[in-house]
């Protein structure tokens, strides 16, 4: 008697169990929409942004290439990072940090602080800002969005996402990241969780019609509502 009133309960609770590894499919744009107002809302986030392919220079003489920044954001516009820089004959890293329009960065010779012009060169918080960043260039610029199989990626193991293929246009990510990614159409991939709709992943791949300066910016976040104190540094 006990075994057959417990089967009941096992059957829902193993159903139970399976739908909630198993997103319930929406449509794409919705699922774009409700990940750019999830990032918009967020207080803070940590990131990490790699290049591979071609360079992506950081000066007029195209000497600097930008390799990779990883930091944090707290909303609306601080952002602190670590910059990986690739030079003639060698790899450096300096810190950066910006509030606002105010930028600060190390010298990548003598590791001191120095003062950036407002407006200078790329400063990472443009790109998560909620007006002109990411998030609402996510919401307005991208088409042919295609929602893939659900499929999970080696810094989240086990967790389920949201996979999404399509086109972003480049011309307003040409102009946050002071000309690193764009004006071209470039393709996009995304990871996105489907019970808080952080994007967790977005892949961009731009120049596709010359093999020779193809590049791809691969874009991670995670500890969304991160919460930490972003200072100007001492000069």
């Amino acid at each position: 008697m006990v075994r057959n009133q417990l089967l009941p309960i096992l059957i829902v609770i193993f159903i139970a169990s399976c739908s909630a590894a198993t997103p319930t499919p929406i449509p794409a744009d919705q699922i774009i929409l409700n990940a750019a107002e999830r990032m918009t809302g967020t207080s803070g986030f940590r990131f990490s942004i790699d290049r591979t392919g071609a360079p992506a220079y950081l000066d007029a003489f195209e000497l600097l290439s930008l390799s990779r920044l990883e930091g944090d954001y707290i909303a609306p516009d601080r952002v602190q990072a670590t910059v990986r820089i690739v030079a003639p004959g060698i790899v450096t890293e300096i810190s950066f940090v910006g509030i606002g329009e105010s930028q600060w960065q190390t010298n990548p010779f003598s590791g001191k602080w120095e003062t950036l012009p407002p407006g200078i060169g790329f400063n990472p918080a443009l790109l998560f800002d909620p007006e002109i960043g990411l998030q609402a260039i996510l919401a307005t610029d991208l088409e042919a969005l295609e929602l893939l199989e659900n499929d999970e990626i080696e810094t989240l193991p086990g967790q389920t996402l949201f996979h999404l293929t399509g086109q972003l246009k480049g011309e307003k990510t040409f102009e946050i990241t002071d000309g690193l990614i764009g004006p071209e159409i470039m393709d996009v991939e995304l990871w996105i969780a489907p019970d808080t709709f952080e994007l967790h992943r977005l892949i961009l791949i731009e120049n596709l019609e010359d093999p020779e300066s193809e590049r791809s910016w691969q874009m991670d976040f995670w500890d969304f509502e991160l919460d930490v104190e972003i200072i100007p540094p001492q000069l």
